[in-house]
């Protein structure tokens, strides 16, 4: 059985299911978390229907995902934070929804992403993808300890590549 990341003090993670796709449409359909996303347009309840059947089908044929990520204190859907397999490497991504931010929740939900990928899931390395502009989700690259590997032009937004192997320094090594 596949098993989703252990919970952190204020997380949990699991497998998606079908309750979550009003939530989570919700979060995509906000223009301040779709800003540095793709080309910048919020996403139809559709795509949001997509991307769940997507990471549920990817669990269960690779053993990880983008795993829906709850706040424990009100057990409600703030986003998601997990993996997708790319050509390079298993890239590290997250989404939670505008009133979560800036309390440390994306650094601690990737932080223990990280950790269960390079732990459990025996990753070797671990990319992640970012626009530019996009500085609060640098701080949580940097704070995960990732470095800049590449940088490029994709619809004329600036796009850098982090990465980061598993012998690296531990992901807890910076304080949020």
């Amino acid at each position: 059985m596949i098993q989703a990341p252990p919970d952190t003090n204020r997380l949990s993670f699991r497998a998606w299911l079908d309750d979550d796709l009003d939530r989570f449409h919700d979060i995509c359909s906000d223009p301040r978390v779709m800003e540095h996303v793709g080309n910048g347009e919020v996403w139809s309840r559709q795509q949001a229907a997509q991307f769940i059947q997507s990471a549920t089908g990817t669990l269960r044929e690779q053993g990880f995902c983008q795993w829906p990520v709850f706040h424990k204190s009100d057990h409600r859907l703030i986003g998601y934070c997990g993996f997708v397999k790319t050509g390079i490497a298993p890239e590290i991504g997250w989404r939670l929804s505008p009133e979560y931010w800036g309390k440390g929740l994306a650094t601690e939900a990737a932080r223990a992403i990280l950790q269960y990928g390079f732990e459990t899931l025996r990753f070797n390395c671990v990319v992640a993808t970012v626009q530019a502009a996009n500085a609060a989700s640098i701080r949580v690259i940097d704070k995960l300890g990732m470095q800049l590997e590449d940088r490029f032009d994709r619809a004329g937004r600036e796009v850098r590549i982090y990465a980061i192997e598993s012998n690296a320094p531990s992901p807890h090594a910076k304080e949020s």
